[in-house]
Order: C-alpha cells, then sequence, then structure tokens
C-alpha cells in the first residue's frame, strides 16, 4: 500500500495496524463533503488544517483544601493585637524545598508535595508590622483512573494558593485560612489536527527601559528675557 497525499483532511480514510479503515470524525456541518469541497469551505473562512504539536490532557481532577495557620506573634508583637490582614500565598520552590509531582510506581496514585509561605500584616500597641511564615510542607496524594499505567502518559501538577482571610484568635495569635487549588493531570505530548486561521500577526515594538534620568530639554535662548534688563520697561522701536 502506498503513501497518499489525501490523507491529512478529516473524513478521510486511515488504516490501523490491525487492517481496519477508519476515518476521522467529522463536524456535522461538514456532512459528507469532498475534499474539494471542504477545502472551498475553509478558504472562504479563511480557515485552513494544520498540525500541531501540544500536550493533551487525557485525564484531569482537582483536589481543594482550606489550611488554618496559627501564628504565635508573643516574641514580636507589643501588647495585644488590634487588627490583622492578609498579603499574600505563594510556593516556595528551591534546592532545599522542591516541588514534587509523580506516579506511585504500581499503583493508580499520584502525588504532589510542595513548601509555601504566607504573609499578613498586624497592628498592635506600636503600630504596624509585618509577618512572613517559614515554608511549610504540604503533601497530597489522588487516585486516578489505570491509565496513569501508561508510560506515554506523564503527571502534572498546578497549584494555586491565595491567602483569602486573617483574624484575630488571640491576644498575640493571629489565625490565616489559605485556600489551595490543585490540578493534577494526566497529559501526553501529541500531534493534532485543528482549524486555523494562520500565523500570529507581526507584535509591536517592545518598550525599552530608558535611563533613569531624562533627557535634558534646555530653554533657548540660555540668557535673561531682554525685558528684565530695562528698568523702565520695553524700549519702544523708533
Amino acid at each position: 500500500m502506498g503513501c497518499s497525499k489525501k490523507t491529512g483532511y478529516p473524513g478521510s480514510y486511515h488504516r490501523k495496524k490491525g487492517g481496519e479503515l477508519y476515518r476521522r470524525p467529522v463536524p456535522p456541518e461538514l456532512g459528507e463533503m469532498g475534499e474539494a469541497e471542504m477545502d472551498a469551505l475553509l478558504q472562504r473562512n479563511g480557515l485552513e488544517i494544520v498540525c500541531i504539536k501540544t500536550e493533551k490532557v487525557y485525564e484531569s481532577c482537582k483536589q481543594v483544601e482550606t489550611n488554618e495557620e496559627v501564628t504565635d506573634l508573643s516574641s514580636i508583637a507589643s501588647g495585644e493585637i488590634e487588627d490583622v490582614w492578609c498579603i499574600d500565598a505563594e510556593l516556595v520552590i528551591d534546592d532545599k524545598h522542591p516541588f514534587t509531582c509523580e506516579k506511585i510506581p504500581n499503583t493508580n496514585r499520584a502525588r504532589v508535595s510542595f513548601f509555601y509561605r504566607f504573609r499578613f500584616a498586624f497592628i498592635d500597641q506600636a503600630g504596624q508590622k509585618f509577618f512572613t511564615s517559614p515554608p511549610i510542607f504540604f503533601e497530597r496524594t489522588v487516585i486516578l483512573s489505570d491509565r496513569i499505567f501508561d508510560p506515554r502518559l506523564f503527571v502534572q501538577c498546578e497549584v494555586f494558593l491565595d491567602c483569602f482571610e486573617c483574624f484575630v484568635s488571640g491576644p498575640q495569635e493571629v489565625t490565616c485560612c489559605i485556600g489551595k487549588l490543585i490540578l493534577i493531570k494526566l497529559v501526553a505530548l501529541v500531534q493534532l489536527l485543528v482549524p486555523s486561521y494562520g500565523f500570529c500577526p507581526e507584535p509591536d515594538f517592545c518598550t525599552q527601559v530608558e535611563a533613569e534620568c531624562p533627557d535634558f530639554e534646555p530653554d533657548w535662548p540660555p540668557f535673561p528675557p531682554q525685558d528684565d534688563l530695562v528698568p523702565n520697561g520695553p524700549i519702544e522701536p523708533v
């Protein structure tokens, strides 16, 4: 069986390894159009079918949690704490605090672990102060389908943090609510046929970083105005 240049269109036939013929799904609006009619339709809409290389998500799940982080401020607070508010929460990723997202071998489970910290501001008897927590470790294990056993799929994790509320829970104690949204996906790098409007337009030029001092634009002429040199006002022309 020879190669054909006509196999790159939706609706054209392809042969599986077992010899069975099949076709890619065709959008309902295309119906049973021939390739020439399909080309004409795509051209009228400014479209073309292109092959792109991208990551495809085969399975995903989310984990949503809220943790109450209690902070004793007796070592830095002056008197009782009057008010407190969140600033932010962020991941801490470095050599000592790795971000891990992995399959657990020989199981249908995946594990994600990371470190994070949060910051808040508070007012005590001495005024406004700030607090940054040390890195806090967090780990979760989730169950996925048997698709996880496919070695061509890898686990991808995304973590979104939010310090959405802090409140005074004691004379010198603060409790912060840290929300965590964790997305866990089974992903593979694939090639897909997609409709395309062509390449992206040419971007604008970047804004360059200017010197700290602005350009010097002296007034001209740099001399005192002539009117100031005449005690009794300007000299009238003769």
